[in-house]
């Protein structure tokens, strides 16, 4: 479609209809169906109203000679002419209009129909009013088998006969006409749709912005009590300890219990920062081609003895050949480490020596599996859905963060968790992560 708007193209249709260079007649005024049917609305008007304005405006246009091209480009005038305003806001009704009416004939039927002065008596009486004494032609504007309007021409002041040859070039003009305004009613259809999709779009930011920060402040509130609540204990227990040190410096062994306790608070509080930091504001992972195999045996190599210490053994069921993948291998550290905790915790739970935590890898069709089982307690069933929430923990020990550390650090790594539980039989962790060759 070219750039003229609806506006634009009804008046290069009607100068098209009434220029000298184009079809030439003396006056034209176009209607249009509104949006519901309903009326036939005079949209645009072009041309004189008295004879005296018309040999005005023809000898002004004449004078230098123009071409049609430069006749669409011209400026409208300031003021509407009096054939402008006699029709401006004429709606013919089209659901209940008079069958007789040759403008309601032509656009129901889609007929070209010629109304010779006798016939105007059949019009509305503000047209018979202004084609009083004309010779007027109808031409239906078509597109996709659907009428959109009329165009209505005349020669009210030469008086020139309205021939055949100069309806079928406006019938002509007609069909290429209603497909243009189609077009350009599809394209305002299709803005007005846009700007309502931009605009709901933008309430949409809107709300979510808002649900965002009720979201977040519920999350701050969240956080801030848990913290308060783990703090609040350990800062109890080391300033009631630190004051019994202080009133009774002299006896050692009391001071030595005393100071124990006191580094073990303190311990909790520095774990609770670091995990805090470590979820917060985690460094971006610095990617490199891992022997997933070598990094999980390192691990064990340093965890195997504690394991035994609490009477846990751990297996390991590594793929091969070695999968590798793309990863940091200090947060792949910190995930086993993690996993490993959780593990041993839900071993302890079951309050019966002993357990078992096996360690895989595999090399799966398009990624790279490390699982982590145990035959701990297992995990309830309503809390599978918040294993990765902050703070959320159902152990006495813990934050509640090392989930979600875990969780961040396998999202940043564009990897995948599952978790499958059963209550009493024990949990299995897989984690996917990206080939790195």
């Amino acid at each position: 479609m070219s750039s003229l708007d609806l506006d634009g193209l009804v008046r290069a249709i009607l100068t098209c209809v009434t220029a000298g260079p184009g079809l030439g007649f003396n006056r034209a005024a176009l209607f249009l169906a509104d949006e519901h049917d309903d009326h036939l609305v005079a949209t645009m008007a072009i041309g004189p109203a008295s004879a005296e304005e018309a040999h005005a405006t023809w000898t002004r246009l004449a004078t230098p000679p123009r071409t049609l091209e430069e006749l669409l480009q011209m400026p409208l005038p300031d003021q509407k002419s009096e054939f402008q305003r006699a029709l401006e806001g004429l709606a013919v009704p089209l659901r209940a209009g008079d069958g007789a009416d040759p403008l309601l004939a032509s656009f129901r039927e889609r007929r070209i129909v010629k109304i010779t002065n006798g016939a105007l008596n059949d019009l509305p009486e503000r047209l018979r009013e202004v084609f009083d004494g004309s010779e007027v032609v109808c031409v239906p504007l078509v597109a996709k088998d659907r009428s959109l309007g009329l165009i209505v021409a005349d020669n009210a002041f030469t008086r020139e006969p309205i021939d055949d040859q100069r309806i079928q070039l406006l019938e002509l003009l007609a069909q290429l006409a209603g497909l243009a305004l189609d077009n350009a009613r599809m394209y305002r259809q299709v803005e007005r749709q846009a700007t309502e999709l931009a605009h709901a779009m933008d309430d949409l930011h809107a709300a979510q912005d808002k649900v965002i920060h009720s979201e977040r402040l519920a999350t701050v509130g969240a956080v801030v009590a848990r913290v308060s609540h783990e703090i609040r204990n350990p800062l109890a227990t080391i300033g009631g300890f630190a004051r019994t040190l202080s009133a009774q410096p002299g006896e050692a062994e009391r001071v030595q219990r005393n100071a124990d306790i006191i580094i073990a608070e303190v311990t909790k509080l520095e774990t609770l920062l670091k995990e805090m930091l470590d979820f917060t504001s985690p460094k971006a992972p610095h990617f490199e081609a891992l022997d997933l195999n070598a990094a999980v045996a390192q691990f064990a190599e340093l965890h195997t003895g504690a394991l035994r210490e609490h009477g846990i053994e751990l297996t390991l069921e590594l793929g091969t050949p070695a999968p590798i993948v793309l990863a940091d291998p200090h947060q792949l550290q910190r995930v086993l480490l993690n996993l490993w905790q959780n593990a041993v915790q839900a071993i302890e739970e079951r309050r019966d020596r002993g357990g078992t935590i096996r360690i895989g890898t595999r090399r799966a069709p398009a990624r790279v599996e490390l699982r982590v089982a145990d035959d701990g307690i297992g995990i309830r069933d309503g809390d599978l859905a918040h294993l990765f929430t902050p703070f959320f923990t159902t152990k006495q020990r813990g934050t509640g963060l090392g989930l979600a550390v875990v969780k961040k650090i396998v999202d940043d790594h564009r990897g995948s968790i599952d978790v499958e539980s059963r209550r009493g039989t024990g949990t299995t962790v897989c984690i996917g992560l990206v080939p790195g060759g």
